[in-house]
C-alpha cells in the first residue's frame, strides 16, 4: 500500500568510478571542511570535535528544489571507516517525523581506481515523494562528477 511504503526509507544514490587511489579519495571525502567543494547542496560543514563516529557537525544545507532556502542541521557522524565509508544522520524535525542520512562509500577497484557511491535516505512520517528523490539523485550525480573532476585534475 502507498501508506506502508511511505514509512520505508526512500533512497537516492549514484555511483561513479574515479581514477585515483582510495586513500586520495578518502582524504577529500572524509574532510567536512572540504565537503562544500564537491557537494553542491552543502554550504558548509564544521565538526564540533575530532572527526570520528559520534562526532556532531554544524552544517548548513541548501534545499534541493529551492536553493535560496537554507537549513541548519546538526548531523551526527554514524560511520567513519577510513578508506571505506563516512555517513551522517540528522533529524530535520523529530526522528519519527523526518530524518535524513547521507553516506559516501568507497571501494578500491585497484590501486588507481576507486568506486564511489553516494546515497541519501529519508525516513519518517514526512518522507518526501518521488520527484524530490529525483532532485536528490541529480545532486548526487553532480557531486560525484565534481569529486571526480577535483581528484583527476
Amino acid at each position: 500500500s502507498e501508506k506502508g511504503s511511505r514509512a520505508l526509507p526512500l533512497r537516492a544514490s549514484h555511483t561513479i568510478i574515479i581514477n585515483a587511489p582510495v586513500e586520495t579519495v578518502w582524504e577529500l571525502v572524509s574532510d567536512p571542511q572540504r565537503v562544500a567543494e564537491w557537494n553542491e547542496h552543502i554550504v558548509y560543514a564544521r565538526p564540533k570535535d575530532k572527526i570520528a563516529a559520534g562526532t556532531r557537525l554544524i552544517m548548513k544545507a541548501k534545499h534541493p528544489e529551492a536553493p535560496h532556502l537554507n537549513a541548519r542541521l546538526r548531523p551526527q557522524i554514524e560511520v567513519f571507516e577510513p578508506n571505506a565509508e563516512v555517513s551522517w544522520k540528522a533529524k530535520i524535525i523529530a526522528p519519527w517525523v523526518l530524518s535524513v542520512s547521507d553516506s559516501t562509500t568507497l571501494h578500491a577497484i585497484d590501486e588507481n581506481h576507486t568506486e564511489v557511491t553516494q546515497t541519501m535516505a529519508f525516513s519518517g512520517f514526512l518522507s518526501p515523494g518521488v520527484p524530490f528523490l529525483t532532485s536528490i539523485e541529480s545532486i548526487k550525480e553532480t557531486s560525484n562528477k565534481k569529486l571526480k573532476a577535483l581528484l583527476e585534475a
